[in-house]
């Protein structure tokens, strides 16, 4: 009975094709990361990899035996999309990386709340199932519309290691600000040469995951593999939830003492995005991210996506001060008090600019 009354509130609030899923005559508990939240068995399809129906290799090269990683991704029809897995594919190429790129008709609505509901169409599912086509290698999924601009040592560095997994993590840095390209006086666009702060995360926490999903390792190992599993089990109870937030709430809920897990995270180069002009790239996403109109993730029982109690406030002070503009082709800062210059302040600071279509 008490399990039926935990069921209820999962499922609380949840679309009708999410509640389906897991809806079974008996209730049991999950306990595959050695905590315990109730849900419902069978139907329930958190065994991975889930068969993918029309599902092609758009672009592949992995005949390369001495690399131990391949790079994965996966698009959808369209121009756009097309351009992206070229271009993708033609960096992979450059710095003779292997790669498989898939092309598949839908993204879940974990990644677009234009997608689908199939649990097929995950990045949890498509990176598991690179992980069963190339057993002997570990995966290092990326998003199609990022691309390698220098060779990505520290991968190779972390796959040589005995890292698990490996990723850009917010609580992890210290410097985790954004500045967004402001925009110019010409039709009100982004010049990505002046640049506003914009937000950070002010805690610090390297026991627990805020990601930024856009690159990740995973070694090809059982243990994965069950994080995959619980990664997908969270998108299933709450489908229009950002896939990101849950993948952090499977990682933060993860009993250590029961499940040992080593995780490196990687810095704001290997996921440089126009937030970060003053990073060199490594992998670079030239585009300015879109999170679209998402609801946070809800409680799953009294679990949550991360725990602030546990965490550190950041005392340190930021990469260039709030209230200037960065001023990236002239290296300056540039106070702006009623639309007039009051302050120019030199910095000793490289900029990396990029455009958005490449």
């Amino acid at each position: 009975m008490e399990n039926d009354r935990h069921y209820q509130t999962l499922v609380q609030g949840q679309p009708a094709e999410a509640v389906a899923v897991l809806r079974l005559p008996e209730s049991i508990q999950y306990e595959a990361l050695g905590y315990r939240f109730s849900s419902r068995a069978g139907e329930l399809q958190t065994s991975l990899p889930l068969p993918i129906e029309s599902c092609r290799i758009y672009r592949d090269k992995h005949d390369a035996s001495e690399f131990s990683v391949v790079v994965c991704a996966m698009f959808t029809p369209g121009e756009k999309y097309y351009r992206y897995a070229d271009r993708l594919a033609d960096s992979c190429e450059k710095y003779r990386l292997p790669y498989r790129i898939y092309e598949v008709p839908h993204v879940h609505t974990s990644i677009s709340l234009h997608g689908t509901t199939d649990l097929a169409f995950t990045k949890a599912n498509v990176i598991s199932l690179a992980l069963q086509t190339f057993p002997t290698k570990n995966i290092l999924y990326v998003d199609v519309d990022l691309l390698f601009v220098d060779y990505p040592e520290r991968i190779f560095e972390i796959s040589s290691a005995d890292y698990d997994l490996a990723l850009y993590n917010w609580l992890n840095d210290w410097h985790n600000e954004a500045y967004a390209p402001a925009a110019d006086n010409q039709g009100g666009k982004s010049s990505f040469r002046y640049y506003v702060y914009s937000h950070h995360i002010g805690f610090h926490c390297p026991d627990q995951l805020i990601c930024s999903g856009g690159v990740q390792f995973y070694r090809n190992t059982p243990l994965i593999m069950r994080l995959l599993e619980t990664w997908q089990h969270v998108i299933a109870l709450s489908p229009l939830s950002a896939d990101d937030e849950c993948l952090d709430f499977a990682y933060n809920n993860w009993d250590r003492n029961v499940n040992g897990l080593k995780a490196a995270w990687l810095d704001k180069s290997y996921l440089r995005m126009p937030w970060w002009p003053h990073v060199k790239p490594v992998i670079l996403h030239p585009g300015m991210p879109v999170a679209g109109n998402r609801s946070p993730l809800p409680a799953i029982g009294n679990r949550t996506r991360f725990y602030p109690e546990q965490c550190r406030k950041k005392q340190s002070t930021l990469c260039f001060p709030p209230d200037y503009v960065i001023d990236a082709q002239e290296k300056l800062l540039l106070k702006v008090e009623n639309s007039r210059v009051v302050d120019i302040r030199p910095v000793q600071q490289e900029f990396w600019i990029y455009p958005e279509e490449m």
